[in-house]
């Protein structure tokens, strides 16, 4: 598969709002918010769309190489920076014990405490996460029959132990697990199972995070249960929000102190999470909701009626590009092999889209992306 294009980093846009909004909530429009806005703006637009910026500027870590020595090395970074954070919380708590913020001050006193917490929980759950992948990698690995079904290098198929047949995708692969794979047609995986495992051999250094799915096992909800869970999600989403004001409420007129301000901390990474946790069934929503659907020509080497296919499609404006998609349901595989075209939610773009039959329930998320030459053209800037 080619790799995604890169796009501006938007969310960046989001943080300068907020930074902006505590500034002028806290003490309003005056000199230095006319010299700093400005100068801070600028400094935003630099970072969401020049593309070369150092990745510890912008947050963008690199996932590669994936190595043991690598992981090893994140590992005592995480433990080395672990203290720094903890005492940054521990002098945030004193702070907010020995000077209650008052009035406008609140908001930077959340702010801050909100920082200071979620350095931690990034920071621990970074560490758990390395621990975790080096304790995977010492231990032993099984050797599985695999295959690729198609040029892509990422997706295939493999058999368990007992004759089970199962897909799989390695995420980011380097290239040693790929010439295993090619010319052994073996893959070294750290459990034998259903899940997301590690891949790769016993004596390299070098692994791949691989996800292994039985045919029939993973399904995709239905287009008719996905406003449920929306509304589902909502609700929660809601309840948090209040719960979360008014825990915020009871500890200031009841208890007062230092006590509301620690407790705003965990309050926001609560609505934070519900929120993402609501955004996945939303995005899906507006994917199947982007318009009527539309045929698109496609092929694919794969021969299978389920699991994550690859190919080829054809898009209206006659341009060619690449389609990969990680859940496929049968009819829509059924469909691809058929009839050789896909149903796209909208106007085919590239990027994710909704793909299915329009009078079907089931659907997929697919990855599409131009390769001819001629999306240099205006109209693709990304590519």
């Amino acid at each position: 598969m080619e790799e995604r294009g890169w796009g501006p980093r938007w969310w960046l846009f989001a943080v300068f709002a907020v930074v902006a909004a505590v500034h002028l909530a806290g003490g309003g429009w005056d000199s230095t918010t006319a010299v700093g806005l400005p100068a801070g703006f600028a400094a935003t637009l630099v970072l969401v769309f020049v593309r070369r910026v150092p990745s510890w500027v912008t947050g963008e870590w690199e996932s590669r190489p994936w190595s043991r020595l690598w992981m090893r090395a994140s590992r005592n970074r995480t433990i080395v920076a672990l203290p720094f954070a903890l005492l940054g919380v521990v002098a945030v708590l004193i702070g907010l014990a020995d000077h209650p913020p008052h009035g406008t001050d609140v908001l930077y006193a959340a702010f801050v405490a909100a920082l200071a917490v979620g350095l931690v929980v990034a920071l621990v759950v970074r560490w758990g996460r390395a621990v975790r992948t080096l304790r995977l990698l010492a231990g032993p690995r099984t050797a599985l029959p695999a295959r690729f079904d198609d040029g892509s290098g990422e997706t295939g198929t493999v058999t368990f132990p007992d004759g089970a047949r199962a897909y799989f995708t390695l995420h980011d692969p380097p290239r040693e697990v790929v010439r295993e794979i090619e010319r052994a047609g073996t893959l070294h995986v750290t459990a034998a199972a259903p899940g997301k495992v590690l891949a790769g051999q016993p004596g390299g250094d070098e692994f791949a995070r691989a996800t292994l799915r039985v045919a029939h096992a993973t399904r995709t909800p239905s287009r008719s249960s996905l406003k449920r869970r929306l509304r589902l999600r909502t609700v929660v989403f809601v309840a948090v929000v209040a719960a979360g004001a008014g825990l915020e409420g009871a500890a200031a007129v009841l208890i007062g102190g230092a006590l509301p301000w620690v407790l705003a901390a965990p309050v926001l990474l609560a609505i934070a999470a519900t929120a993402l946790w609501r955004t996945r069934v939303a995005r899906v929503v507006r994917l199947l909701a982007a318009g009527p659907w539309t045929s698109i020509a496609a092929a694919t080497m794969a021969t299978d009626v389920d699991g994550p296919v690859s190919g080829w499609v054809v898009f209206p404006d006659g341009l060619r590009g690449r389609f990969h998609i990680e859940y496929c349901p049968p009819d829509v595989a059924a469909e691809l092999l058929r009839r050789r075209r896909l149903w796209v939610a909208g106007a085919p773009r590239p990027g994710d889209v909704a793909v299915g039959l329009p009078e079907g329930d089931t659907f997929a998320i697919a990855w599409l992306a131009v390769t001819d030459r001629r999306a240099r053209r205006l109209d693709h800037p990304r590519f």
